[in-house]
């Protein structure tokens, strides 16, 4: 029994131990984070002109979809690429059609944004949306900035669009759709509806058809297909950022989705997001996720098994305590917020086999659960940004 409570102090203490070498190497290596406001210089991040030379996506990833300094950061680091690396595109987790009535906003073809389901990006970055309308006012249309959405996300926009691209459809086509349009917002699809949708989509895809009316088609039949499979939504995103990046100026495109949508590794066997554009293009994709220990986030509220959703609210987390979590040693380092370069970061030893071992990490979705993932981080990013406090949208 002595041995025992012998070798378990002596255990806790080479973990102390471990765990404040580990702090000490990171605080080596990591850079401060001095202002979250996209509006201000950026001094303290020329060094990512470096870092983020002959890359052609820059990746930047959400650990929540509700966290306000993510939002706000991912903003900032987007104006930084767009006027210091000539980034034009930036590719969204969101509905393609709901985005296009935002770009039509900010590249000036219209003085008001169409409402339209399928993003939150007006709520979560309108000050963002604004700046890039006064970047693109005076700029020729070829070296303007253009915004995408990676999916469509639901059949009331795409009929919609469907029925003002193609006048001449079918009237038992068109009645397919105005049927569907008739019922509730995103009424569930019938298994006879999507029969019939798919043979619009093989009827039309004969036709001589433009760039983007072949793609509103393929993007329709991805939506109809998304019972086939699973990891369709990933696939099928990876397809259309392939997609916009070959339209971006110089082919150089930023994606702003969620980590672990753009983390390289897989989701529960199946290829992410990220997954596909690493094994596309390499050297060439690079992400930077961020991360965050405490604080809230605007999240729909998980209780229970079976039991109904509180709905979306200001959610918070508490403090991690454990050093099963990467968090644990984040929170002890010098700077509140920072930046990690992995590849830096593993020049030193100890960091090398920290950052490539498996721990628990903050991953949170649009819902309060799961909190986290066991993940590498070596494996799955090329960059962290790091809050240690955060606050809900």
């Amino acid at each position: 029994m002595a041995f025992a409570l012998v070798m378990l102090a002596s255990l806790q203490i080479f973990a102390q131990e471990n765990s404040k070498a580990i702090v000490t190497s990171l605080n080596k290596v990591i850079s401060p984070i001095e202002s979250l406001k996209g509006d201000t210089n950026f001094n303290d991040i020329e060094f990512l002109k470096e870092t983020l030379k002959n890359k052609d996506i820059i990746a930047l990833g959400e650990v929540s979809h509700g966290t306000a300094e993510v939002f706000d950061y991912k903003d900032r680091l987007a104006r930084f690429l767009i006027t210091n690396s000539g980034y034009r595109a930036i590719a969204f987790e969101a509905d393609f059609l709901a985005i296009a009535y935002i770009d039509d906003y900010i590249t000036g073809k219209v003085d008001s944004i169409i409402p339209a389901s399928g993003t939150a990006i007006r709520m979560t970055n309108h000050l963002m949306i604004e700046w890039l309308r006064q970047y693109n006012r005076d700029r020729i249309d070829s070296d303007k900035v253009h915004i995408y959405g990676l999916e469509i996300r639901n059949y009331t926009n795409i009929f919609n669009k469907m029925l003002a691209t193609f006048p001449d459809l079918d009237e038992s086509d068109k009645g397919l759709m105005t049927s569907y349009l008739a019922k509730p917002f995103n009424s569930k699809i019938t298994k006879e509806e999507v029969k019939a949708i798919k043979k619009v989509v093989l009827k039309l895809q004969a036709l001589q058809l433009s760039d983007i009316n072949r793609q509103y088609l393929e993007m329709l039949k991805q939506l109809s297909d998304t019972d086939e499979k699973r990891g369709y939504r990933d696939s099928y995103m990876a397809k259309n950022a392939e997609w916009i990046k070959a339209r971006a100026k110089d082919g150089k495109l930023i994606v702003w989705a969620h980590n672990g949508h753009l983390k390289k590794t897989e989701s529960y066997g199946y290829p992410t997001l990220g997954t596909q554009l690493d094994r596309r293009f390499g050297s060439k994709y690079y992400v930077i996720g961020t991360d965050h220990n405490s604080g809230k986030a605007y999240l729909n509220v998980y209780v229970a098994k079976f039991k109904p959703l509180l709905g979306f609210q200001p959610y918070h987390y508490p403090k991690v305590k454990s050093d099963k979590w990467y968090e644990y040693f984040f929170t002890q380092c010098k700077y509140k917020n920072f930046i990690l370069d992995i590849s830096n970061a593993s020049k030193e030893e100890i960091l090398k086999d920290f950052l490539e071992k498996p721990l628990q990490m903050r991953n949170i979705g649009a819902w309060s659960i799961p909190e986290g993932e066991k993940r590498s981080i070596t494996k799955s990013f090329d960059m962290i940004v790091y809050f240690d406090k955060t606050t809900s949208i």
